[in-house]
């Protein structure tokens, strides 16, 4: 399993879930078995994209960022990728 992570700036982070509702059969269509968001700040948002595997998530990764950027209206300031080593619970 790959994971990716972005962080968004966005005036309202709430929005940017919609925008993700949205886009999700897209993403999944793309190969991402599943995806967290998290409110990190007042205007700060982390989104967290599982897939099958490194060369899917790259595929895919930055066309349904500028995609996701360009409908909520959030700017990515940030984002990191890996492999995952380990899941509990």
């Amino acid at each position: 399993m790959f994971a990716t992570f972005t962080d968004w700036s966005m005036d309202v982070p709430e929005e940017g879930v919609k925008t993700a509702e949205e886009m999700w059969p897209e993403i999944q269509a793309a190969g991402a078995l599943s995806m967290r968001i998290v409110k990190t700040d007042d205007t700060g948002v982390r989104s967290m994209t599982m897939w099958p595997d490194e060369e899917t998530a790259h595929k895919a990764i930055h066309s349904m960022r500028a995609k996701g950027a360009t409908k909520s209206g959030g700017d990515i300031v940030g984002s990191a990728m890996g492999t995952v080593l380990a899941e509990f619970g």
